[in-house]
């Protein structure tokens, strides 16, 4: 990739539609939980309650809308889910009780879970090999810029903090995500796999490897929601900087990785490049979570500094831990079933969300420094583990694509 923009070709189209749909997600992650407990009168309670619900749900709808991109071809699909999502957002707008709140998440949770499986399988056929790393790559800066751009405009929300200006957000919204999904049309249609009536059907829930290296890189990806979860509390309650730091080490990963994820992902462009990638993204998640817990021990001026430090410690280590996940997600998958599998490594990660809030409680909030430590360690271990079982994962994807040429 050369400049701002990729390439002339299906990246192009794809990274628009991208920047216009994370602009509408940075508006409603501004504004939702306001809308609903100051306009719509939920409660906090409620809201996260019908979240976690939600997201329960969700976790059943990538792999089987994962499986249908690869039977039916994944661009066309994506646009149809896409589409679906902007409608039943909307649908947030008539929402007035709690019982209304929660089918309304779980249906359009369920889709876009689903989606963002069809949107992988959507990426994996648009590309090949370090390719796909550089996409992804290329993607996830994007989808920082757009976050960015949509939490700036909906200040304006927040200034007037009228159940009109919520409601803006929410159709701004979906119009910029309807613009995105026919975007994407520009893309060119990618032919459906042939379906082969040899063997089993889901395929990659009975892949070990697979499996065993999603559920490795899910307890890694713990480390994102640390900035989100734990920072902002155990700046306030633990440490003497002062409250704006919080959003000095927001602007540090937001800025670094909008800088240098592509540059971050050069030279990975195999599993193994990608494992030690992880490997070391590991040792310096450790290190950073250390610079955290020391911030506790001194004085404001020191406090910043450490935690300063920590915020770029840990955006380097997420870089590459981002940059290797792209590539195991789509290199150690089947060609002929990428939709499936993309399902299964978006469930992963949304388990990981899930839990991430948990984890984040009981040990660094919970334990104070101590925690941070035993935190660091626990991703220090997943990274030492990344060599060997991708190399066990990755023999077992070569021993696979052997027999079937040999059946065929």
């Amino acid at each position: 990739m050369r400049g701002l923009l990729p390439a002339p070709g299906p990246l192009r189209p794809l990274a628009l539609a991208t920047l216009l749909s994370r602009v509408g997600n940075g508006l409603l992650m501004t504004v939702s939980v306001l809308y609903f407990t100051r306009i719509v009168g939920l409660s906090i309670a409620q809201v996260g309650l019908g979240l976690t619900i939600a997201g329960l749900f969700g976790l059943l709808s990538a792999v089987p809308l994962g499986h249908l991109a690869d039977r039916r071809g994944p661009r066309t699909l994506f646009v149809v889910l896409s589409l679906m999502v902007c409608g039943l957002s909307l649908l947030y707008l008539l929402v007035q009780t709690f019982w209304q709140f929660l089918v309304v998440s779980v249906v359009l949770t369920v889709i876009d879970r689903g989606a963002g499986a069809v949107r992988a399988a959507l990426i994996a056929a648009i590309t090949q090999g370090a390719d796909r790393v550089a996409a992804r790559a290329y993607l996830r800066a994007v989808t920082n810029i757009g976050i960015m751009a949509g939490a700036g405009i909906a200040v304006f929300a927040l200034h007037f903090d009228t159940s009109t200006a919520y409601r803006l957000m929410f159709v701004l919204d979906a119009t910029l995500s309807i613009v995105a999904a026919f975007v994407v049309l520009a893309v060119p249609r990618v032919a459906p796999q042939p379906k082969s009536d040899d063997g089993p059907v889901w395929v990659a829930l009975r892949d070990r490897g697979y499996l065993a290296v999603a559920a490795l890189n899910a307890g890694m990806s713990i480390q994102y929601a640390v900035l989100d979860v734990a920072i902002p509390l155990w700046v306030v309650d633990h440490t003497d900087a002062p409250r704006w730091t919080v959003a000095l080490l927001l602007i540090i990963n937001t800025v670094v990785v909008a800088l240098f994820q592509v540059r971050s992902s050069r030279g990975i462009a195999d599993p193994t490049t990608a494992a030690r990638a992880t490997r070391t993204a590991g040792l310096l998640l450790l290190a950073s979570m250390v610079l955290f817990a020391g911030a506790s021990w001194g004085n404001a001026a020191l406090a910043i500094g450490l935690l300063a430090v920590g915020a770029l410690v840990q955006v380097i280590g997420e870089l590459l831990q981002s940059s290797g996940s792209f590539l195991l997600g789509f290199d150690l998958a089947a060609d002929h079933a990428q939709g499936q599998y993309q399902g299964v490594w978006n469930t992963s990660m949304s388990i990981s969300t899930m839990v991430a809030p948990t984890v984040l409680a009981l040990l660094p909030l919970g334990l104070g420094a101590p925690g941070w430590v035993i935190l660091g360690v626990w991703f220090a271990l997943i990274g030492v583990l990344f060599p060997p079982v991708v190399r066990w994962a990755a023999a077992r994807r070569r021993q696979a694509g052997q027999m079937q040429t040999v059946g065929a």
